[in-house]
């Protein structure tokens, strides 16, 4: 599938396996995933378009430059365990700015229920829109959480999905309602149990990060 990019990097295995084993506490969790959204940000942030100027080195010389106005790309993490993604992303886009969309899964029809929203209005403010949750899994949530943005008017050609873990039926619904989407993961995993959780997986990402 050519909108889904697994990096391929030799450091994300070290953090997924952190992620993975049961016996990591908190704080190695919380480390690990950082880490790995390190990764995963270089690799999404690949395609953002640059702009070109000028500045005077220690030698009196001009040098041509390219940056990136980070202040036009918009961070959406996927509450609560989106946010185990933010200071990763904003580490290199320090300017970037953060919507909240807030989810809760319906555990008898594991439905995505909404309860928070704020994607901004202002669409032509930003070039690149980047979503961010540790899992994908049903694609209930992230396919919620892309209506939200698709209602104000974002192009979906400028807008990225960023996981640490994919299964391909979360994909495969990604890619048949918005195929522009590209995807981002650091692995994907062979299915789901019947609690929609992804094997073999890393349990459940936002209890790991914040309860337990």
């Amino acid at each position: 599938m050519d909108t889904v990019h697994v990096i391929n990097h030799p450091l994300a295995g070290n953090a997924l396996r952190i992620l993975r084993n049961r016996d990591s506490h908190l704080k190695e969790f919380r480390e690990a995933l950082n880490f790995l959204g390190l990764l995963l940000a270089v690799e999404a942030c690949r395609e953002l378009e640059v702009q070109k100027d000028q500045v005077i080195t220690p030698l009196d010389t001009p040098a041509e430059c390219s940056f990136v106005d980070d202040s036009r790309i918009l961070l959406v993490p996927i509450l609560r365990a989106g946010l185990g993604f933010v200071e990763s992303f904003q580490t290199f886009l320090p300017s970037a700015r953060v919507a909240h969309v807030g989810m809760y899964r319906d555990h008898d029809t594991l439905e995505a229920k909404p309860y928070l929203n704020t994607v901004p209005d202002e669409v032509e403010q930003y070039d690149r829109v980047i979503v961010l949750d540790p899992m994908l899994a049903t694609g209930n949530s992230g396919v919620k959480a892309l209506e939200f943005i698709m209602e104000k008017g974002y192009d979906p050609g400028n807008i990225a999905f960023v996981c640490a873990l994919a299964v391909n039926q979360g994909i495969e619904q990604i890619n048949s309602k918005y195929p522009q989407v590209k995807i981002y993961t650091a692995a994907i995993d062979p299915c789901l149990n019947d609690k929609a959780y992804i094997v073999p997986g890393l349990g459940d990402a936002g209890d790991r990060l914040f309860l337990l």
